[in-house]
């Protein structure tokens, strides 16, 4: 409404200002300027830090020295000033972790995990966040230092830039320099989530050169690096193990083991085979000794999401098993694979009648839960840094 007055003021005759008794004009431009130098000098303490209160000192005394043009171009400037001190102060790291903690959805035998446990600091990771300029990027170069003198045998740096919104030149420069430290201690550096215009920019730096990986995603960023790691710490005796070799360490005992492989019926799957579908009745429980599997969750409009993959030396399907409910996810082969089932008829069977194998299974299934829930715990813990 006043923005309608005031045009039609402007468009009928302007000269109607001429009618208004000057009094009313001057007090009505004494009124909004009192009420705005409340607002923004007096009120405004309440509200704002100190550091944004002060520049709005100084931009008022430069407006009544030099005049309000000259005022707010100096105060834009004091604004932008401002805002680089108060942005600098955002820790570009929202959280970081080491593969010991945080983990791909993969699921490992027990001596993948035991190699990740002992050696899962030599990946060490950064979630990044906001816009990155000099005075952030600074700070993260300071810390990124700081991390490999505390742990000079990292293999990856992974920088998941899923959250950052933009990058300036001088971050720029401050990312070179961080490839420079991971160079001089033979780490490599990953880069996860690039948007297209953080991939343009670290193109054009010709930064992605020289060793530097590029993932799509944390996930499977994670699980490169775990391959890499698993690789360089593996035991020559510990690859091709059997079935009954892997059933005599899970199980504690060759004779259990020899019986459990007697109760199992061995099934062999391409890759994309469909093992068991999303609401059938779990009916077996499956021990993956060679390929990988996936986890399949289907959704009501059609989609369907990885949750999780299972690796060598694994099993699925235990609480269905156990539980007998019907199955929350669909079981695909991402690989050739060979697995090892055992049906519900025969759980029952030795339940009743081999009551040591039946309690050692158990054991076991405990054993591998428990290994999860923790793993969860370590990830809920990372995240609430």
């Amino acid at each position: 409404v006043v923005a309608a007055i005031s045009a039609l003021v402007l468009t009928a005759d302007p000269a109607f200002l001429a009618y208004v008794p000057r009094y009313v004009l001057g007090g009505l431009l004494l009124y909004l300027g009192t009420q705005l130098i409340y607002g923004w000098l007096i009120d405004s303490a309440r509200r704002i830090s100190p550091l944004e209160y002060a520049s709005l000192l100084a931009i008022a005394l430069l407006i009544i020295q030099i005049g309000f043009i000259a005022g707010v171009l100096i105060g834009v400037i004091i604004g932008c000033a401002t805002f680089a001190v108060s942005a600098s102060r955002v820790n570009a790291i929202k959280f970081s972790f080491d593969g010991s903690e945080y983990r791909s959805s993969l699921d490992r035998g027990p001596e993948e995990l035991r190699i990740l446990a002992d050696h899962g600091r030599e990946i060490q990771g950064m979630s990044l966040q906001s816009y990155l300029f000099f005075g952030s990027a600074n700070r993260l170069y300071q810390q990124v230092k700081e991390l490999f003198a505390q742990w000079p045998d990292t293999r990856f740096l992974l920088f998941d830039l899923r959250l950052v919104t933009g990058i300036d030149s001088s971050a720029m420069h401050s990312f070179t320099q961080i490839k420079r430290a991971a160079d001089d201690i033979g780490a490599r550096l990953v880069l996860v989530n690039l948007s297209p215009e953080l991939s343009t920019a670290f193109r054009n730096r010709e930064f992605v050169s020289g060793g530097v990986i590029l993932a799509d995603d944390l996930d499977h960023a994670l699980e490169t690096c775990e391959k890499e790691v698993i690789a360089a710490h593996w035991a020559k005796d510990a690859q091709g193990r059997s079935l009954r070799e892997w059933f005599t360490q899970a199980l504690g005992s060759a004779d259990l083991a020899e019986q459990l492989t007697a109760c199992c019926q061995r099934l062999e799957v391409r890759q994309n085979d469909i093992i068991a579908s999303q609401g059938d009745p779990a009916d077996c429980m499956h021990f993956i000794l060679e390929g990988r599997v996936g986890i399949m969750v289907k959704f009501d409009d059609g989609r369907s999401v990885r949750v999780r993959s299972l690796g060598p030396h694994t099993t699925i399907g235990e609480m269905g098993l156990i539980t007998r409910q019907v199955r929350s996810a669909t079981i695909q082969a991402e690989l050739d694979s060979v697995l090892y089932a055992l049906s519900f008829e025969a759980y029952e069977r030795l339940k009743s009648e081999n009551r040591p194998l039946h309690q050692a299974l158990l054991s076991y299934v405990v054993t591998v839960m428990a290994e999860r829930l923790g793993f969860a715990s370590k990830v809920i813990g990372v995240l609430r840094r």
